[in-house]
């Protein structure tokens, strides 16, 4: 009973992270690195890799201090911003909290050390199987299992898949009609020890989206629309709970990889 309590906890991290991380996905190819520089002498370092240029459903956007946004083309914006980056760190700061890497490659992957409110959890999503260890050794997600542990992280991975599907993710934002970039920007400490001032947007006023309340959302970008983070105040099973998530290390390697 006390491994079914820790995984069905897991199910409600999941739900959790799934609203947050469907504020930032979508479907796209990983960036190609650079063409390389023939050998010569030079007093330039090579590029590592193709500078990143934010997508045009972003650059059309006004993100001058003051500006209102309509939540249609923003939704599009968002739902690109982060995947064309191909991979990435997200700090969240939640009930649930940690670190995790990304990488889109087409599909959404993920994997990150948590600690929830019954202790540390890993979890890992790669190729649309869910994984999740709290403790007793990883469980690998299984629909068609007997064993109600492998079902209840089935049902985990399900509601990422779902979450992290572009059209959930436009829809999302869309749900508030309209959203306003905030006079002041704000100032954040990304974990890598790196300092942004982003433009701070907020929706106007609490909306619904597919059934969840949602009392306020932040997104946070930076002057050249990289996403450096959001923030989402939900209510879920009538309990409510904000959950904050800031972006790093964007278009670095990652390499996901099974607990098992």
């Amino acid at each position: 009973m006390r491994t079914r309590k820790r995984i069905t906890a897991g199910l409600a991290t999941a739900v959790s992270l799934g609203l947050g991380l469907a504020a930032c996905t979508t479907e796209t190819t990983e960036p190609q690195p650079a063409d390389k520089k023939p050998a010569a002498e030079t007093t330039e370092a090579a590029p590592s890799k193709q500078a990143w240029e934010a997508p045009q459903s972003c650059t059309g956007l006004n993100l001058q201090p003051g500006a209102t946004l309509d939540g249609a083309p923003l939704g599009k914006c968002v739902s690109e911003a982060l995947s064309s980056h191909g991979s990435g760190k997200m700090h969240i700061t939640a009930d649930t909290f940690g670190d995790v890497e990304f990488t889109y490659d087409p599909e959404y992957n993920f994997q990150g050390e948590l600690t929830g409110p019954d202790g540390p959890i890993k979890m890992a999503f790669i190729d649309g199987t869910m994984w999740i260890d709290q403790g007793n050794g990883p469980v690998k997600g299984d629909k068609e299992s007997d064993d109600p542990e492998e079902q209840l992280v089935a049902a985990t991975g399900e509601l990422y898949r779902v979450f992290s599907d572009v059209k959930y993710t436009a829809e999302m934002v869309q749900s508030q009609p309209v959203w306003k970039v905030d006079e002041a920007k704000d100032k954040i400490e990304l974990p890598n020890g790196e300092s942004v001032e982003p433009y701070r947007i907020t929706s106007d006023g609490a909306f619904t989206w597919n059934g969840f309340p949602v009392k306020d959302f932040i997104l946070w970008f930076a002057k050249d629309w990289t996403p450096v983070g959001d923030q989402a105040t939900v209510e879920v099973a009538g309990t409510q709970a904000t959950h904050t998530q800031h972006f790093y290390d964007l278009g670095e390697p990652v390499d996901i990889t099974p607990l098992g």
